[in-house]
């Protein structure tokens, strides 16, 4: 059975998140790797599951000639709306990445946690996608395994909130990305070593029982706790020499030869 991305699921999910939208901590820490590597100026830029559109907001501060956006969530597509404002040289698209053609040819074109919702060949396909649309890079943000993600992405609420998900080891995306040789991986890396762990994460139990909902609560309240005391802040520091080995994202710039 092949797996996709739900409609519906994902405009729940934007739904349930303010339409004012804040960069995260998160949100700069996936910024600073690829902004290490690419200088969107004068580019244009397309972003496929663009969803709220932070990183492409944080693109936009380096002076691109022009963003595109693709979001098959008008939820998604109105939060990255809002983020914009008024700028006038952002494109807003509604509709399935799997079926998106273009003609025109993009200088940067890149997603970040979407091709991971595709199971099997439709995986392949929406990979191949960033490709066919691109003259010059292809930047793939995803979930990396080994790591807790595999565990996590089973959790029922996880699935509840972002669906099916499934991660990839290095040599998986790097086999997808090579297959297009007309390019060259340029960057294969991981980061985030604590991406997605959290106390909450570790030790919440899936189960409705009125007993483990309290626990549930219990371990949530402790976990914001941690948060505010900046304790998972602290502990990525400590781990980042060694989050190439750790990390929970891995990212995937290929180049045009």
């Amino acid at each position: 059975m092949t797996i996709r991305p739900e409609k519906t699921v994902w405009d729940k999910t934007w739904e349930n998140q303010s339409e004012i939208v804040k960069i995260s901590a998160a949100d700069r820490k996936y910024f600073k790797y690829i902004i290490n590597d690419v200088n969107p100026r004068d580019k244009e830029v397309l972003e496929l599951g663009c969803g709220r559109a932070a990183l492409s907001y944080l693109l936009s501060e380096y002076g691109p000639k022009s963003i595109t956006l693709v979001d098959f969530s008008k939820e998604a597509l109105l939060r990255a709306k809002n983020i914009f404002k008024n700028s006038m040289n952002i494109k807003y698209i509604e509709g399935d990445l799997l079926k998106f053609e273009t003609k025109k040819k993009y200088d940067l074109v890149f997603s970040s946690g979407v091709v991971e919702h595709f199971s099997k060949n439709l995986r392949e396909m929406a990979i191949d996608k960033h490709f066919y649309a691109s003259k010059d890079k292809v930047i793939f943000l995803v979930p990396a395994k080994p790591h807790y993600n595999s565990l996590r992405h089973r959790k029922r609420r996880t699935i509840e909130s972002f669906g099916w998900q499934e991660a990839f080891s290095r040599n998986e995306m790097n086999n997808y990305c090579r297959k297009h040789t007309n390019f060259s991986i340029i960057v294969s890396k991981r980061f985030y070593p604590l991406y997605g762990i959290t106390l909450f994460e570790l030790l919440s139990i899936d189960s409705k029982n009125r007993i483990v909902h309290i626990y549930n609560t219990i371990i949530k309240y402790i976990d914001k706790v941690l948060i505010k005391l900046k304790l998972y802040t602290f502990l990525n520091f400590l781990l980042t020499p060694f989050e190439n080995m750790f990390g929970g994202v891995l990212i995937i710039i290929a180049q045009k030869k």
